[in-house]
């Protein structure tokens, strides 16, 4: 997403001079970070069928310095996944524009709490349910007790594949339960903030209606 590109410009690859460009495609290891962000969609207590059966969520970040750390990440494993400062045409990038649009023209993420203006979302997933602390302690807590709608702090691993598809994808770790939140995103909750509500007037009611209600 053009909002949330690293400012890095792109250099081509000069294969002629393969032993000048080494370091500045030199592997290192590129560990996990912790973001502070609002959870939503959450998929903790059991693995989610529509996502390969595999536990997750999405985030909402918008703390600039938490996406940075992010969009750093994301770009050390393009360098050593791609060769390249930039992702390949039509490969996934897993950082996303909380007001993005779908085809159709409606926000690809429809929740009132994403209307944040230059947020950034994204999804990350683990094949095990991740490990949830809460508290100044860090103390153990339940999957089922962090819900939609909460802050967190959250632990977030990169990888890079280029096989049949192409991309970037994101890895989920540790969850900390940094406070509650105040409006529920999650599948089923807070659904009449997207309902389009008919108009009223059409409606007609039988004599009996308002006798039961009477009554």
């Amino acid at each position: 997403m053009s909002g949330f590109k690293s400012s890095i410009q792109s250099t081509p690859v000069q294969r002629s001079t393969p032993a000048a460009n080494a370091s500045q495609f030199a592997l290192e290891r590129v560990d996990p970070i912790e973001i502070r962000a609002v959870i939503a969609y959450p998929s903790l207590v059991e693995p989610d069928a529509n996502a390969g059966g595999k536990y997750g969520a999405l985030f909402l970040i918008t703390e600039v310095d938490d996406q940075t750390a992010l969009i750093e990440l994301r770009d050390k494993v393009i360098q050593q996944t791609f060769r390249s400062h930039q992702l390949p045409a039509g490969a996934h990038d897993p950082l996303r524009r909380a007001d993005e649009r779908a085809p159709n023209g409606e926000y690809a993420f429809k929740h009132p709490a994403f209307r944040v203006p230059q947020a950034m979302v994204i999804r990350a997933k683990t094949g095990y349910q991740p490990k949830c602390v809460w508290g100044p302690a860090e103390t153990p807590t339940e999957a089922s007790e962090i819900h939609g709608g909460d802050h967190v702090v959250v632990e977030i691993g990169c990888y890079g594949y280029n096989n049949q598809s192409r991309g970037v994808g994101l890895s989920l770790g540790r969850i900390w339960l940094i406070r509650k939140g105040d409006v529920r995103i999650e599948r089923g909750a807070n659904a009449s903030a997207a309902v389009r509500r008919i108009d009223r007037s059409r409606l007609q009611f039988s004599a009996n209606d308002a006798d039961n209600q009477a009554a």
